[in-house]
């Protein structure tokens, strides 16, 4: 199957796996001379050192601090969980990746797995693979993936979202017959290959070519080893094609076939998702609420029904004006899913709230937070942003005592974590 467009990708593949054999680096990361390494006393020892990483991040957001700590895990690595060692190696290293500090995620990266000898699992590549594609450097993400599905190693071998980046990478560069051919080969390895991720990257850049024959060919092969969700999922870039060019009665059409309801609707989330985002974006709004109302009705057996599927929905009312909708939309979802709501979805409402004036709705829902049993409380950019409403309605005391309630909070985390 399309072996016309495989030939010169596979010999690029080839060079790609001739220069590997010269590397001197258990991982190569695309970087030679890595940083110098800061030192500080580190508090405690390995049992929550996870914990400690995760709270520098997440609620101090300093992440040198956090990354001086997490470096630890390479002198505890035999006294502590090896899931956990890794676990705290990708926090930072993802932390890192997400604030755009791409030269220190590869630094930290080197110096767990190539320093240390730390083994790292697929997500701590994956990380890397994604960082080098975000910054244009796609040949670095493809050395390390060689490295990764060469049979002459014992690395972690490339998952589904490996082969996602990078043919989403190799299909925004424009080679798309690479992008072909690593799909062809991710097709060969992966056990159990039903995931479509890969298959929507290639069949959306051929679509965009306007070569339809390549694109149907692709989602035939995708329904040979897949299941009716997962096509329908990669239906949904059909769907977009179809929208684009103005066809929505068609893509309309396209779309309930796909979810296999006449009226549209589906109880899984996973599906329901991108089709909300459709329908929302192409102006099928009635249609997107309609399946919106289903989804949560039906949340037992909706798997996917998450944080995303209600900030699209909150989302949509705030950009309507449609506010007291927004906190209505809100309500009936935490009161309907059995554990509740995210602090991400929360942060979301709480944030749009005070940006359009509500702020006695974003207290209601802050306290609501507050009161949530579980892990999930206030993080850092949630109480900045009712900070910052406070100051700007001149009311500096509420101001104040809300920072000092989030100091607070963090003083009492750290206490337990750090001494």
């Amino acid at each position: 199957m399309f072996s016309s467009a495989m030939s010169s990708s596979r010999r690029y593949l080839l060079l790609q796996r001739r220069m590997m054999s010269s590397s001197p680096k258990l991982y190569p990361v695309g970087r030679d001379h890595p940083r110098p390494e800061d030192r500080i006393t580190i508090l405690g020892g390995p049992s929550a050192l996870l914990g400690r990483v995760k709270f520098l991040i997440d609620d101090i957001v300093d992440l040198d601090v956090a990354a001086n700590h997490a470096r630890r895990a390479a002198a505890w690595k035999k006294r502590m969980a090896p899931h956990r060692a890794i676990e705290t190696c990708n926090a930072i290293i993802g932390a890192m990746c997400d604030a755009g500090r791409s030269g220190d995620a590869i630094d930290l990266f080197d110096f767990f797995f190539n320093k240390s000898e730390m083994k790292p699992n697929i997500s701590s590549c994956n990380l890397i693979i994604k960082s080098h594609c975000e910054h244009g450097r796609l040949d670095d993400a493809l050395r390390l993936y060689t490295h990764l599905s060469s049979s002459e190693n014992t690395t972690p071998s490339p998952d589904h979202k490996t082969y996602d980046l990078l043919t989403k990478a190799l299909v925004d560069a424009g080679t798309i017959n690479q992008a072909l051919d690593l799909l062809l080969e991710g097709r060969r390895v992966l056990f159990n290959f039903q995931e479509p991720g890969m298959y929507m990257n290639l069949v959306r850049g051929f679509l965009e070519q306007g070569n339809l024959d390549m694109a149907y060919q692709l989602r035939d092969d995708f329904t040979t080893c897949s299941i009716r969700n997962k096509i329908a999922v990669l239906d949904s870039v059909f769907v977009e094609h179809l929208f684009k060019q103005g066809k929505d009665e068609e893509a309309m059409e396209l779309y309930r076939s796909s979810v296999n309801n006449k009226d549209g609707f589906t109880a899984n989330g996973t599906v329901g998702n991108p089709y909300l985002k459709l329908l929302l974006t192409y102006g099928q709004k009635k249609q997107a609420w309609a399946l919106f109302q289903y989804m949560l009705d039906n949340y037992v057996c909706c798997f996917g029904f998450n944080k995303d599927t209600v900030n699209m929905m909150v989302n949509e009312c705030f950009d309507v004006g449609r506010f007291g909708d927004a906190v209505n939309v809100f309500n009936k979802a935490k009161a309907t899913l059995q554990y509740g709501l995210p602090v991400e979805a929360y942060r979301n409402i709480i944030t749009r709230l005070c940006q359009n004036g509500r702020l006695s709705d974003a207290e209601t829902m802050f306290n609501g937070l507050v009161k949530e049993q579980g892990y999930h409380k206030p993080d850092v950019e949630t109480y900045k942003a009712l900070i910052r409403a406070y100051v700007e309605s001149s009311r500096v005391e509420d101001a104040v005592q809300t920072s000092n309630k989030m100091m607070a909070s963090k003083l009492h985390r750290a206490t337990q974590l750090f001494f």
